[in-house]
């Protein structure tokens, strides 16, 4: 069980750390190409469409983790069934994308790249929903291989737009071609392990989403609430505020990926030692926080200490405003990993319903801080507040970890 840990770790840590390697030197490449006032655009959008992700999934990846990594054999009766509800809520969260962007009073043009962007979500979520079948049955090879193709695919089509003198529009539609073409390797190499049904089950349906969407609100909470302070800097600072804070801030979407691969990777035996063991989930969470707290240490040396040095060898000078911004948010990096795991433990106990609202409220406390600090402080305002829910944050986990880690509310 080690070994498999160990393993699946391991492909989704390097997977992650080469395509968001990739993902970052497209990023650069961009932010020095386009401009401030386009990067911004293109930043924005990205947050933006990006929160919307888990609203298509409404949880349901989770739940597929949860029930297959227990009783694999239901596999195919889940896959049938959920496979036409996951394409109705992708179809769904496009146009509420659309209806929110007009709803906050978003310029023409940011509509036009939301419509453009946010096509890759029907794709996206279809072949991550295919992919956590893979995941439940702890192949997760599988979305190390996605998750790289991805990236690389987004880059290669984004680059050749703009080399071929194309507008912002082509480089953000790069995206949801990529998804195109990846959803459909990925249908067809899944069809040959387990054939893909269509069953419309409205009353499983009903049973499922009764199921996921603590998982689903949970993660669209946790979605929104990482990127929440760069929607808030475009909404309040507009295009080249959102430029320079984003240049800073994409470093720490970089960082916490390790984290989170670990978390998903622990998720199936988490899962399973919450109902059989508590006695041994509690050593391994410890354990789990020892070594991330171990992780974390370089990256926040070298985002405080180095944040100038960092800045400038990425994005050479036009974004050195950005560094204060940095060192700020070194801070916020070092809590993101402590709070990963907690997450884990908490959605397969009984408390999970309770912990929503207390992790609603600190996402509201996110909001307020954010609103309150950029309107005192400018940018550096928006990473401050990032800090101070991620403390909020780790203090409210781990008081539920705790609860679930006595054994009394599993």
């Amino acid at each position: 069980m080690n070994k498999i840990i160990a393993k699946n770790t391991l492909f989704l840590s390097v997977s992650q750390i080469i395509s968001r390697g990739i993902g970052f030197f497209y990023y650069i490449f961009l932010a020095r190409a386009l401009g401030v006032v386009d990067f911004g655009f293109y930043t924005f959008t990205l947050a933006f469409v990006y929160n919307f992700i888990p609203v298509a999934d409404f949880g349901l990846e989770r739940l597929v983790l949860k029930e297959i990594s227990r009783e694999p054999e239901k596999a195919s009766f889940y896959l049938g069934r959920l496979l036409p509800l996951r394409v109705f809520l992708a179809i769904a969260t496009y146009f509420a994308v659309l209806f929110l962007g007009l709803l906050l009073g978003q310029p023409g043009r940011e509509i036009g790249y939301l419509a453009i962007f946010g096509l890759g979500l029907i794709p996206y979520n279809l072949t991550f929903f295919l992919a956590s079948f893979w995941n439940a049955k702890e192949k997760m090879a599988y979305l190390s291989i996605i998750n790289l193709c991805l990236t690389v695919l987004t880059a290669i089509l984004g680059s050749a737009f703009f080399y071929l003198n194309l507008k912002l529009t082509w480089v953000l539609l790069a995206y949801p071609l990529a998804n195109l073409l990846l959803g459909g390797m990925v249908f067809l190499h899944f069809q040959k392990e387990q054939a893909l049904e269509w069953k419309i089950d409205l009353s499983f349906w009903k049973k499922a989403l009764a199921s996921s969407w603590i998982f689903g609100a949970l993660t669209i909470l946790g979605v929104f609430y990482l990127r929440i302070s760069v929607v808030m800097i475009g909404l309040l600072r507009g295009p080249s505020a959102t430029a320079i804070y984003g240049s800073a801030f994409k470093f720490v979407e970089a960082a916490i990926l390790v984290p989170q691969s670990l978390a998903l990777a622990l998720f199936p035996l988490i899962s399973r030692l919450t109902v059989n063991d508590p006695q041994k989930l509690k050593n391994l969470y410890f354990r789990g926080l020892l070594i991330l707290l171990f992780i974390s240490l370089p990256f926040l040396l070298v985002f405080n200490r180095g944040a100038e040095t960092v800045l400038q060898f990425a994005y050479q000078t036009k974004y050195l405003a950005a560094i204060p911004i940095m060192k700020i948010l070194s801070l916020a990096v070092l809590l993101f990993f402590l709070n990963s795991l907690a997450g884990n433990i908490i959605q397969n106990s009984k408390l999970v319903k309770k912990f929503l609202l207390f992790f609603g409220l600190n996402f509201i406390i996110g909001i307020v801080l954010c609103f309150w600090f950029i309107n005192k402080n400018s940018i550096e305002g928006a990473a401050w507040a990032v800090v101070a829910s991620e403390f909020f944050g780790l203090f409210i986990n781990n008081l539920f970890v705790w609860q679930v880690l006595k054994g009394n509310h599993v």
